[in-house]
């Protein structure tokens, strides 16, 4: 299996959170990780929120954003991605950076690991499978 993971599943990982074993377990036992470039951006400004929000020592985050990185195996440009995602997003009335990863997923016969509902919804109704997390 292929997973394509998202920013919302790889903060509950490297943060510690309830559903962490679970996608950490889905991640094992996938072949290939893959996500798109901009998960570095959307990472990136998750810890610069935590360190805004909570005080998070910037060291820390910066072990943290290390650990979300090294989870992938392969990004994928987004500048590879527009061109399909803009479409599909004004189709879905769902934001384009979110759509990426369902590009990611459907081009690469993926399975999409994330937490976000909307987006699971989303994936659902392309017929994108969506790993069982809950």
């Amino acid at each position: 299996m292929i997973a394509a993971i998202d920013v919302s599943a790889a903060i509950e990982v490297v943060m510690g959170r309830p559903k962490q074993k679970k996608i950490i377990n889905i991640l094992e036992k996938a072949e290939w990780v893959i996500a798109p470039s901009l998960y570095i951006y959307e990472a990136s400004n998750v810890m610069w929120k935590y360190h805004l929000i909570q005080n998070y020592p910037v060291d820390e985050l910066l072990h943290k954003i290390r650990h979300l990185i090294e989870m992938v195996d392969q990004f994928i440009k987004a500048e590879d991605l527009y061109e399909e995602a803009i479409p599909l997003a004004c189709k879905l009335k769902h934001p384009a950076y979110d759509v990426m990863y369902l590009v990611v997923s459907r081009r690469k016969n993926a399975t999409l690991v994330t937490l976000d509902s909307k987006l699971i919804d989303a994936a659902k109704m392309l017929d994108i499978p969506v790993a069982a997390i809950d």
